[in-house]
């Protein structure tokens, strides 16, 4: 009976001691996850300062006034074409990257060459490449006329889950999710993996060349991407870099300060559809929480307006959680 008893009390006290721990790691994740979000948040607040100061006259009046001294890199006026920015804390780091919309191409007045190019640099071909382009201008025009390859209300209300085609302007990049043909891969991109001894090479997407705020399809020069530059305007690899290198001092002011400071610009000049110093107040903010080791992740996406006249200078148009 002692023996018996015994070994009951040993289970219960098992089970107990399990029970804690599982409580203990729960309790300790959760900690983790809203520590890391609250890093995040931190990021989008700090970008959103910067970006209202980017649009204050009195601001960039006094970083215009000629300087004998180096300007601090943490002083230096923050760039709008996707640089990541690493805010350190005591238990971990955020990352904060800033895309200015006007360095995109606008989905919602694009046009049919341009379209069909730019997903031909993506990797599709042929006929995946028309259908693809069909549909996206099938979406967002104003009629029920399919075009060769596109789809209309036919081909959505015959899937499994059915719901209506468009038939206007996308109110959300993520839209293009809904349009067939456009597929999670197009559309985020694909990232490098290494594989043995090389790496595969990385495949931009959709949502990194294309936004429903830009002005058409005239590129900002001082907010595009280094893969914007390659796969619309068509610039070479170093030529894309060199441009994104000579405008983290002072942004271009205009083309022939451009090829003045990129001289492998000169042959190119008024080949390309681009913008200087655009007033589109729209921007995108990815802020990522880390960890000390860098496994644990928490992501926030944060689509802004700056504008004076808002109480706060800004104002929110999209904010998305748990972004990985």
């Amino acid at each position: 009976m002692v023996l018996w008893v015994i070994a009951i009390l040993s289970i219960i006290a098992l089970e107990f001691s399990f029970a804690m721990r599982t409580e203990v790691n729960i309790a300790q994740h959760y900690k983790t996850e809203v520590q890391l979000y609250a890093y995040a948040e931190g990021g989008i607040q700090r970008a959103l300062a910067e970006l209202i100061y980017k649009h204050d006259a009195r601001t960039q009046q006094m970083r215009r006034r000629p300087t004998t001294e180096e300007v601090p890199t943490e002083k230096k006026e923050w760039s709008t074409d996707g640089k990541v920015y690493v805010l350190p804390y005591d238990q971990g780091m955020c990352e904060i990257r800033v895309m200015g919309e006007a360095g995109k191409v606008n989905m919602n007045m694009v046009t049919d060459a341009t379209i069909r190019k730019i997903i031909g640099q993506l990797g599709l071909e042929g006929e995946a490449r028309d259908v693809v382009a069909d549909s996206i201008l099938d979406w967002i025009d104003a009629d029920d006329f399919m075009r060769l390859n596109g789809a209309e209300n036919d081909y959505y209300q015959s899937l499994k889950e059915p719901y209506k085609c468009k038939n206007g302007y996308l109110d959300s990049i993520e839209e293009l999710l809904l349009v067939r043909g456009v597929t999670p891969a197009l559309f985020y991109g694909k990232k490098a993996k290494k594989e043995g001894d090389g790496e595969t090479q990385g495949q931009p997407g959709l949502r990194e060349i294309f936004s429903i705020y830009a002005s058409g399809e005239q590129i900002d020069i001082n907010s595009a991407s280094v893969t914007v530059m390659k796969v619309v305007l068509g610039l070479p690899t170093a030529v894309a870099e060199a441009i994104a290198k000579a405008r983290q001092d002072k942004p271009f002011t205009d083309q022939q300060d451009l090829v003045l400071r990129v001289p492998e610009m000169a042959p190119l000049a008024g080949q390309t559809p681009v913008a200087f110093q655009s007033a589109i107040p729209y921007y995108t903010i990815e802020s990522k929480g880390k960890g000390k080791e860098g496994k644990a992740l928490q992501g926030i996406k944060v689509v802004v307006k700056i504008d004076p006249r808002e109480r706060t200078g800004y104002k929110i148009i999209q904010w998305v959680d748990r972004l990985l």
